[in-house]
């Protein structure tokens, strides 16, 4: 039988129990109070404090001063000092003298020798300057990279980069420290008439070794044709063969004829330019259209071609090359005056206007009997109001060429200089540089009437029409504005 485990004592003695004392208080009430300590004061606010967290156990060693009030934990400030001891040494080796002095941080001294040490930063004002890199890369770079960074650098500094009288790119003394130099350009420019001719003859001669081999194909197709055979594999397979075969010779045949050929997609496409006799129509179509467009020539020979040294080229000066005047501008002193905007009075078809390109824009409308729009073009002066006015009605005249060239005609024989100006040109070309103003066929038709000023040169000069219609003057115009803003003034009255 097991025997009851026995009691078990605890060897911790007892404490002995506080001895109390009783204390009255204001109230004339008594209480029990530990001997040796200190009375409370009376409770004379009745608030709840709130519910604070359980304190930690703290140890029971209390540190009281003269008045028995609790100034200390001797216990915890022991333990305290000791874990700061432990952990200063454990960063901190001291070293110390004969004299027991410290003298230094034996762990601090080698965590130093084992860092690198850190270079100290230079001054900006002891920093060596940046050497530019743009003149080490512009001579080591290509002649296409260097005409890049030419017209780059020009762009910023263009009394630094300049062009030479041979039309060459130069670069002088400048900031960027690139050293002056001269630029050759190759000259470039369109196809002669021999070299279209010699074109010609190997497309034509190309055609037809195509042709040729398109219609001998067709040929043995027609013979598969006709010994075609349902039941045989061999005879399906030639025939598919066959027309495989044509199928490429007439992509090559079409590729000879038109060398480039690509398709232009509008996505966007006015209703009146499609309708034409809807002219002020204004909603859009609601799908893309798709224009075919070829071309005879490839896009490398309808572009041009460089020119070795030497050759003559056009806008050469020398050796017998053409000169191409452009047309920017009525302000350009030296072709301002064969610009179609140029506002100078003459008569033509017996109505008075400013500048050839009212007369064309007038003429137009005249022919398309919109007598309204006839009004307001002769009631301006500015070729900027003309263009507005004008931009949509997309119908041209029947024969835009020769309206050109009769209005071009009437406007030189009535000025001296000008017909003087236009045969000093020679045989330049004209070339308008804003599609806006006038068309494509101004510049064909300026150069044939400097042809028929040449050969009339001996000719009096051409009598003026009788004017029935007449461009507003500027002086009425004067007074239309100075009666526009008074009419302004008193409307805010």
């Amino acid at each position: 039988m097991a025997e009851p485990n026995p009691k078990v004592v605890s060897a911790k003695p007892k404490k002995a129990a506080p001895a109390y004392e009783m204390l009255e208080n204001e109230t004339g009430a008594f209480r029990r109070v530990a001997v040796g300590t200190a009375p409370r004061p009376a409770i004379v606010s009745a608030a709840v404090k709130p519910l604070s967290p359980p304190a930690e156990e703290v140890p029971e060693e209390l540190v009281f001063n003269e008045e028995g009030e609790v100034t200390g934990n001797e216990k915890a400030a022991a333990i305290a000092a000791a874990d700061a001891v432990l952990k200063a040494q454990e960063e901190v080796e001291l070293v110390f003298n004969d004299e027991g002095e410290v003298t230094g941080n034996a762990k601090a001294q080698t965590q130093a020798k084992a860092k690198p040490p850190v270079e100290a930063k230079p001054k900006k004002s002891e920093r060596k300057a940046k050497v530019p890199k743009q003149a080490d890369s512009f001579e080591k770079s290509s002649t296409e990279e260097k005409i890049k960074l030419f017209y780059s650098y020009r762009s910023k500094f263009p009394q630094f980069f300049v062009y030479t009288a041979e039309g060459n790119l130069q670069v002088l003394e400048n900031p960027k420290e690139i050293p002056p130099m001269v630029i050759p350009l190759r000259a470039f420019s369109s196809l002669r008439p021999e070299e279209l001719q010699e074109i010609d003859v190997k497309q034509n001669a190309e055609q037809l070794t195509v042709e040729a081999q398109y219609v001998e194909k067709l040929k043995e197709l027609r013979e598969a044709h006709d010994l075609y055979n349902p039941m045989s594999p061999e005879s399906t397979a030639a025939i598919v063969r066959i027309n495989e075969q044509l199928r490429q010779l007439s992509v090559l045949r079409n590729k000879t004829m038109y060398p480039e050929q690509w398709v232009k997609t509008i996505e966007s496409v006015d209703t009146r330019r499609i309708l034409l006799n809807q002219p002020h129509e204004e909603r859009k179509m609601g799908y893309p259209v798709f224009l075919y467009k070829r071309f005879n020539l490839s896009r490398a020979d309808a572009e041009g071609h460089y020119r070795e040294h030497g050759e003559g080229t056009f806008g050469s000066m020398e050796g017998g090359g053409t000169v191409v005047l452009f047309l920017t501008d009525t302000e350009d002193p030296k072709t301002g005056m064969f610009h179609p905007a140029t506002e100078r009075d003459f008569v033509f078809n017996e109505t008075r206007y400013a500048s050839p390109y009212q007369a064309y824009e007038t003429e137009r409308f005249k022919e398309l009997e919109d007598e309204k729009m006839v009004k307001q073009l002769l009631n301006t002066r500015s070729a900027k109001t003309i263009k507005n006015l004008v931009s949509m009605e997309p119908r041209q005249p029947q024969h835009p060429l020769q309206l050109w060239e009769d209005i071009l005609e009437a406007f030189y024989t009535q000025f001296k200089d000008a017909t003087e100006a236009l045969k000093a040109t020679g045989s330049a070309r004209f070339h308008m540089m804003d599609k806006q103003i006038g068309t494509p066929d101004y510049a064909n038709a300026l150069a044939s009437v400097r042809t028929k000023l040449k050969e009339k040169e001996n000719d009096a000069p051409g009598g003026i029409d009788q004017v029935k219609n007449s461009v507003i003057t500027k002086d009425e115009q004067k007074k239309d504005k100075v009666g526009a803003i008074i009419n302004t003034f008193r409307r805010r009255a």
